[in-house]
């Protein structure tokens, strides 16, 4: 144990983060990986003041009478970022149904803590996730990221957002204010009309599911869905309102649609081949891939109540995978990263960037969930740990770049910033955290501002 730590063995410190939060202070000794793909700097320091970064460097340095967070050499990353999120699909799509009202809304609050519990300060949630979640976090009444939302994902009759079986004569799915299945939608007009209503409903982003998926029930993940009329519909609408459009798809066919369309990012792209990756570089679409979700399925899914066939087409797309991510890379197109997990897979994000290293190497996979997942959503203020910019950044124990898997264990997740305030604490390291002789054993973990 480093000198002066408090034992993971000892419970968590708590503190009135609102009542005793500092505006200003030093983060020293730390070994710093600043999420541009640069050097990892030993010995470096942060300054942070009202929310913001206001100092890099490394070495000694002065700091006066602000308070000081001495990490013992502990490795400092940016705020983690997971731009595919589901955070309201706590089961299997299948089975969303299956709990009360309830229990969904309490299982989506857990997922929220659970997420900046594990390091992710922001994520992009990819559909389901009704708006109020995201105001739930935002008026402080629980914790979790910052969320930029998709709310219902927009699909076509039988498309991969249509959950109706077969036998089902319903028109449509209605939103109960905390599942939000999306809405089906066929032709131009429908289609406007369904962009202007999820931006009503307050997306950030529009979903499109522009192909089949492994969970619903009748399509396939060969599938191509939409027209090329309908998504340039969708485009429209959302360049509109100065936001863009989130394309699920595995096809080639449903790729080169969606680019020439306007799309921002492709989500998966499992099946990609060479011509469909060149389009998305020259038009700088984003990819998406998406590895743990199916990692995981593969392996329990069905256990988690996934059906068979579901399973057959996860491992499908899985066997693509790790070639889709490579195709991508030799093309030049910009990775993001998104884990995509589901139900009782929800605590494993952090598995992505331990899937992606096998291709983009450990300091490509974070830079991809840090550094380029803030482009692609456009965050100017994110993704570094440099001057000027927001002050989200894990204080992590170990070094990412030799043991990635030191991310999915939260116990080594020893220190959580957001916005300048420590909104997790494992081992008394905020600046808000008493003196190691008054420290109490009382829960909770998070210090929430």
């Amino acid at each position: 144990m480093l000198p002066g730590v408090l034992s993971l063995s000892d419970k968590p410190v708590v503190t009135d983060v609102q009542e005793t939060a500092v505006d200003t202070f030093y983060l020293v000794n730390a070994l710093i990986i600043d999420g541009s793909g640069a050097d990892p700097v030993p010995d470096g320091w942060l300054r942070i003041e009202c929310g913001r970064i206001t100092g890099t460097g490394h070495g000694a340095v002065t700091t006066g009478r602000d308070p000081v967070v001495d990490v013992g050499g502990r490795t400092v990353i940016p705020g983690l970022i997971d731009a595919h999120t589901h955070l309201a699909a706590t089961e299997m799509l299948n089975r969303v149904d299956t709990v009360s009202r309830p229990v969904l809304a309490a299982k989506t609050f857990a997922n929220l803590r659970q997420t900046l519990g594990a390091g992710f300060t922001t994520v992009r949630d990819a559909g389901f996730t009704d708006y109020g979640f995201k105001q739930a976090v935002e008026q402080g009444l629980v914790p979790g990221p910052r969320m930029f939302l998709a709310t219902g994902p927009l699909s076509q009759t039988g498309g991969h957002s249509d959950f109706r079986p077969a036998e089902d004569q319903q028109r449509q799915r209605r939103s109960d204010g905390l599942y939000y299945p999306g809405l089906v939608v066929d032709g131009v007009a429908q289609c406007q009309w369904g962009a202007r209503e999820v931006l009503r409903r307050g997306a950030d982003q529009i979903k499109i599911m522009a192909g089949g998926g492994c969970t619903s029930p009748t399509d396939h993940v060969t599938h191509t869905q939409f027209t090329a009329e309908e998504i340039a519909a969708i485009v429209h609408e959302a360049r509109a309102r100065h936001t863009y459009v989130m394309a699920h798809g595995y096809t080639p066919e449903a790729i080169r649609t969606c680019v020439g369309a306007g799309v921002r990012s492709i989500e998966h792209a499992n099946l990609v081949d060479e011509q469909a990756a060149e389009a998305m570089a020259a038009a700088g679409t984003f990819a998406v891939p998406t590895i743990a979700t199916f990692d995981l399925l593969v392996r329990d899914g069905q256990e988690q109540g996934l059906t068979a066939d579901s399973a057959e087409q996860a491992a499908h797309v899985l066997a693509r995978a790790y070639e889709a991510l490579r195709i991508l890379v030799d093309k030049g197109v910009r990775i993001a990263s998104g884990s995509d997990v589901l139900g009782a897979h929800q605590p494993f994000k952090a598995l992505e960037l331990k899937l992606k290293a096998s291709v983009l190497g450990p300091m490509g996979a974070l830079v991809a969930a840090t550094r380029t997942n803030a482009e692609l959503l456009g965050l100017k203020d994110l993704g570094t740990l440099e001057t000027g910019k927001i002050a989200d950044l894990v204080v992590v124990d170990g070094d990412p770049l030799a043991e990635l898997s030191v991310l999915q264990d939260s116990s080594r997740i020893h220190l959580v910033v957001k916005d300048g305030r420590a909104v997790v604490d494992r081992a008394g390291l905020s600046p808000t955290a008493p003196r190691a002789a008054e420290r109490n054993t009382t829960e909770p973990e998070m210090l929430v501002s």
